[in-house]
């Protein structure tokens, strides 16, 4: 059963840094409540348990994940880091730092043209497109400072349980709470939204319309909904920029001596979430994960096969999976091959 008040009262919009990098577990004790547990759940994990509860079980419950970034992530995560610091104001020289300073702390696998120069080419474009195109003006809100790479952590709702679970014991019931970083919060096309940085290879309708139904972003919405409540958020901007392999000696923003599109994109894409599809997102949201919590309740987590492969290449739990002995995938996953999950959207990148 599935109890969907909330309780905003207790939202956590400026959480402690952690004193050292322990992975979060997965139910967390509620002190002087027998038998309640917290759930966090950030976007990162939704996307695990949706694809494949084994995934789900590997990176939420035994809390391992692969050591290395695929190279498109750790591009991605360093062009967040260098427009983080662009948005506060921050010196040129800091977003450089800010970018080269992602590139050292996620190593990829090297790429031939994700690289650390290309990420702060693509930074210095960016900034001189906001420069000159209107519509890439726009106000950005404040509550507090501004509304930049700002964390939450918000109940979500609460699953009644009554169960024996090992090795937790018995579960009374499990308040689970939703986990993220906003952008930026901005007004734009007369509307205040949510903003999401996003880079891409890819563009065209098929991978905008994707944000039209997206976990994230609506989900984000809703955040921002609990957090800034006098601000009305219903709004999301997508704020693309698409990367392709770059072609010869000609600029990132350079058309080819054959024509053709240059390597280099700038794109935004405005949707309007309604009150509705935003109340349907936390339902649907909790539901996911009790069907999650039922796989641990029944001490069983399939496997989704069909997802082993996606957009960013293999799943990295394939080769544990191939594994036929679950003892041997256990003891695979806890060795060197992998490490600790310890990315905590509430205290940064």
């Amino acid at each position: 059963m599935i109890d969907v008040a909330l309780n905003t009262s207790e939202t956590n919009v400026h959480p402690p840094a952690p004193v050292d990098e322990k992975p979060r577990d997965f139910l967390t004790p509620i002190p002087d409540s027998v038998g309640e547990f917290l759930l966090v759940m950030d976007n990162t994990a939704m996307e695990k348990v949706v694809r494949c509860p084994t995934a789900g079980l590997n990176y939420l419950i035994r809390g391992r994940e692969a050591h290395a970034k695929n190279a498109a992530l750790s591009f991605g995560g360093a062009i967040h880091a260098g427009l983080e610091a662009y948005y506060k104001g921050q010196s040129t020289g800091e977003q450089q730092q800010a970018v080269l300073k992602y590139f050292t702390e996620n190593p990829a696998p090297p790429d031939e043209y994700r690289t650390p120069q290309i990420a702060l080419e693509v930074l210095a474009h960016y900034q001189r497109e906001c420069e000159v195109r209107e519509d890439y003006k726009w106000t950005i809100l404040d509550f507090n400072g501004p509304i930049i790479e700002r964390p939450f952590e918000l109940p979500l709702g609460v699953l009644e349980l009554g169960e024996l679970v090992p090795p937790y014991g018995y579960i009374a019931k499990i308040h689970v709470a939703w986990s993220g970083r906003i952008d930026l919060g901005v007004n734009c096309f007369n509307a205040n939204r949510v903003n999401d940085h996003k880079t891409t290879s890819i563009d065209g309708d098929q991978f905008i319309q994707g944000f039209q139904l997206s976990n994230q972003t609506i989900g984000y919405v809703w955040a921002a909904q609990q957090l800034f409540p006098q601000y009305e958020f219903s709004g999301f901007c997508l704020n693309a920029l698409r990367l392709k392999k770059p072609t010869g000696k000609v600029g990132l923003m350079e058309r080819g001596p054959r024509g053709g599109e240059p390597a280099l994109k700038f794109f935004r894409a405005y949707f309007d979430y309604s009150q509705e599809r935003i109340d349907q997102w936390a339902a649907n949201a909790l539901t996911i994960v009790e069907d999650f919590v039922h796989c641990l309740v029944r001490d069983f987590f399939p496997m989704y096969t069909a997802h082993c492969f996606n957009k960013f290449g293999r799943c990295p739990y394939f080769d544990v999976c191939t594994i036929d002995n679950p003892e041997t995938r256990v003891r695979m996953l806890n060795s060197d091959a992998f490490k600790d999950v310890t990315w905590n959207p509430t205290v940064g990148r």
